[in-house]
């Protein structure tokens, strides 16, 4: 039972960390080639709500605004795939665009969290997928 607890306690701290390390660099490839290269950014991008609302850089109402965002970008990526009109260029500035909001809402959450006012961020995991 101890060695379960560990083990889920190990994979839950690589799942927050691990949206972090991505962002490092800052050169993340936005360019979406096909449906399937969707899928990937969009899972990356739902990593990157949920370290935000997980860290308490994002507030409640500011992850619900970024899942809404790209829930509504994977119904444009969805119908453009069925309709055999998929614009991977259009899906890429989108999730650019996104993902550009997030960084600047993340940096600010973390100002206000660092401040001398002893503001300790929103803290809460609210949101799993």
């Amino acid at each position: 039972m101890k060695k379960l607890i560990l083990a889920a306690l190990a994979t839950s701290l690589i799942a927050v960390a691990a949206p972090a390390l991505a962002h490092e660099g800052g050169d993340d490839d936005w360019t979406v080639e096909s449906y399937g290269g969707f899928t990937q950014q969009y899972h990356h991008i739902w990593d990157g709500i949920q370290h935000g609302a997980s860290d308490g850089s994002y507030s409640p109402r500011q992850a619900q605004y970024f899942y809404g965002q790209l829930r509504s970008i994977q119904a444009r990526a969805d119908w453009e795939q069925r309709t055999g009109r998929f614009d991977p260029e259009e899906i890429s500035d989108r999730l650019e665009r996104l993902h550009d909001r997030m960084h600047v809402a993340h940096e600010r959450g973390h100002e206000r969290m660092d401040s001398d006012w002893g503001y300790s961020g929103y803290g809460r995991d609210f949101y799993r997928r």
